[in-house]
């Protein structure tokens, strides 16, 4: 774990309504840290760029959790000017002094993180740095965390595993493929519905099953 934060700071969380985001706030909070907002950057159709989770669907999650939801529509290439841009926002409304991050063993994405904040004039913190990949999602089921399946690479995948919850069966699943259970290679992504924080479960609507070369995405709405 890398925390560089201390306790009391007001931070935001680095937030795409998955299970990485909401296992780093959960531990933000359990280290003393005062989580004011959550951060997401979108596209221009209003969609997490990571997730493909719709912003109305991404509101919603934010109001259950109690904590106000700040987006960013940013292009790949306009997104570091679209970090600092969400960041001084956060600082001059919300008075924030760190960013949370779920990042978990990419070292180009710590890196990223660390020079961004720098040039920021903020502290950041990585909670779930380094640890093991299979722990990272039985970590958020042995604390009740309800993780959904929205999106997978279909390449390594079978679609049938979409609107599913993450569990025993899928973590087995993904250990017997070799593949990564928590997805930190982009093999799947996850709307979190309920849990710790949560005032009530999240109800949302499966729509269609999107395709792309890569990618399978399935619509969720509210």
């Amino acid at each position: 774990m890398i925390l560089k934060s201390i306790t009391g700071d007001k931070v935001f969380v680095s937030w795409s309504g998955g299970k990485d985001s909401y296992l780093a706030l959960l531990k933000a909070r359990e280290a003393g840290l005062e989580v004011v907002s959550l951060l997401c950057f979108i596209s221009a159709d209003g969609e997490s760029r990571s997730h493909g989770i719709k912003a109305d669907v991404l509101e919603k999650q934010s109001g259950l959790l109690g904590i106000p939801l700040h987006t960013e529509a940013v292009t790949w290439k306009s997104y570091e000017d679209g970090f600092v841009r969400a960041v001084y926002h956060l600082k001059e409304q919300k008075k924030i002094t760190g960013g949370v991050f779920g990042d978990i063993n990419l070292v180009e994405h710590r890196q990223w993180v660390e020079k961004m904040c720098k040039r920021c004039g903020i502290n950041y913190n990585l909670p779930l740095w380094m640890m093991e990949e299979e722990k990272v999602s039985r970590e958020l089921i042995d604390r009740d965390g309800r993780a959904l399946l929205v999106a997978l690479r279909h390449d390594v995948l079978d679609e049938k595993w979409l609107g599913h919850y993450m569990d025993e069966r899928y973590i087995q699943h993904c250990l017997e493929q070799e593949i990564s259970p928590c997805g930190e290679g982009g093999e799947a992504h996850t709307l979190v519905t309920g849990g710790p924080l949560f005032s009530r479960p999240l109800e949302y609507k499966t729509g269609k099953i999107l395709r792309d070369d890569k990618r399978s995405l399935l619509q969720i709405s509210i």
